[in-house]
């Protein structure tokens, strides 16, 4: 993967604003993403999270304002591993590049590093219905990133696991790009899970979504102690602060 420069913009997204019907999804949103960042979108149930990270990915138009993005593919990865049942997890992690027309033998072997890169190299042979979720969400990551893209959109990924599981993923994740530095969006409803995962939280309101807060994480190395730490904690105190309040403030 090519040299990231972190100050560099990848991503520039100025007065956003997306409707469906007569109901306003997204406001107004302006926000730059750095080259290499990592940032979670946290909010409401329905606030517009998801409608905001199909804009970044220019797959969801606007009505009004302007993306401005580098170029370089992105991947999208769901709440839902979506995997084919009838195919082993190295031929669902290849799926992206089969569909791209990569041949054969460079598809499978990029799909087998893409399992190294999760800790599944084992289970490279298996089917869906032999994997446990974490197993599952681990190999829609690595196709995800099978093809090395520049961008990865993620949609609460993680929110149906247990807890251990899940932060065992966050880990990962976190790892993951801490190695690759590609630029990063994960939408999530956990507060923990977004100062735990992201360099940058951005707090949005209550429909339509407008960005209430930009909060920095703690610059601190992430492992298991992390999550009980003051620091974590403190940018969780006021996400929810900030999120509460944008909830009270919508109410009036």
């Amino acid at each position: 993967m090519s040299l990231v420069i972190r100050n560099d913009p990848f991503l520039v997204l100025s007065g956003a604003s997306r409707s469906f019907a007569a109901a306003r999804a997204v406001d107004a949103v302006s926000l730059t993403l750095a080259a290499g960042s990592l940032t979670a979108l946290v909010g409401p149930s329905g606030c517009g999270k998801t409608t905001l990270l199909r804009i970044l990915g220019g797959i969801e138009p606007l009505d009004a304002g302007t993306l401005q993005r580098a170029p370089g593919a992105f991947s999208f990865c769901f709440q839902e591993p979506r995997l084919l049942p009838w195919a082993t997890v190295c031929h669902n992690v290849a799926l992206p590049l089969r569909l791209a027309g990569v041949a054969r033998a460079e598809r499978e072997d990029r799909a087998r590093e893409a399992l190294k890169l999760v800790q599944l190299s084992d289970a490279a042979g298996l089917r869906p219905h032999q994997l446990s979720g974490g197993m599952k969400m681990r190999t829609a990551l690595a196709r995800a990133l099978v093809g090395n893209p520049r961008l990865l959109l993620l949609d609460e990924p993680f929110s149906a696991l247990d807890e251990v599981t899940r932060q065992e993923l966050d880990l990962a994740l976190r790892q993951l790009w801490e190695q690759a530095r590609f630029t990063a969006v994960i939408v999530t409803h956990s507060l923990p899970e977004a100062a735990f995962v992201a360099e940058r939280v951005l707090v949005l309101s209550p429909r339509p979504a407008r960005i209430v807060a930009d909060l920095a994480t703690p610059t601190a190395v992430r492992d298991r102690s992390l999550w009980t730490s003051p620091e974590l904690n403190a940018v969780v105190a006021e996400a929810s602060r900030r999120l509460h309040g944008a909830i009270a403030e919508a109410r009036r």
